[in-house]
């Protein structure tokens, strides 16, 4: 029974990410949002990566994509890929101070929005510009306070 204590915790807030991005905003507003679906997941895989791993990547990714309306596997593959990157290396990014942990998913919600937006050009979408990175500036922001919230719920709920 303990080894599936709290798998409630990380499926709600894993949900609710995925309810907040999915909240309508004006157009020129979605440059200053972060990725809070990347965001949750990035702390659950470094918080408990025997438990949140490459399948719960994909999924979030799959989700993540039939909310936004892009192509049903552009997130699930970047998604995934940054997940692996992290869970290859997730002892060490723990041992990290805050900045550098929000440097380090930065660039993992850079590779994710990167890789979705290669795909997405293959398959004949138009993207000009850099703009697709511009929540990434958000994230690495909004990292301190998702990472101590989910700390914080974790604790409370005594998620294993």
């Amino acid at each position: 029974m303990i080894a599936s204590r709290g798998s409630w915790v990380i499926f709600v807030s894993v949900a609710f990410a995925l309810f907040i991005s999915a909240l309508p905003v004006p157009v020129s507003w979605r440059g200053y949002l972060p990725d809070w679906t990347m965001l949750v997941l990035f702390y659950w895989v470094l918080a408990l990566p025997a438990r949140v791993g490459v399948l719960s990547a994909c999924l979030v990714g799959i989700a993540t994509d039939i909310l936004d309306g892009s192509p049903v596997g552009a997130t699930a593959v970047g998604a995934t890929l940054a997940v692996l990157v992290l869970l290859l290396s997730y002892q060490r990014v723990r041992q990290f101070d805050v900045l550098q942990q929000s440097f380090v998913v930065g660039l993992m919600v850079a590779v994710v929005h990167l890789v979705e937006q290669r795909l997405e050009t293959l398959l004949g979408w138009q993207h000009l510009g850099t703009a697709f990175l511009a929540p990434t500036v958000a994230s690495m922001v909004f990292w301190l306070p998702v990472r101590n919230s989910l700390r914080a719920l974790r604790r409370y709920y005594e998620v294993q």
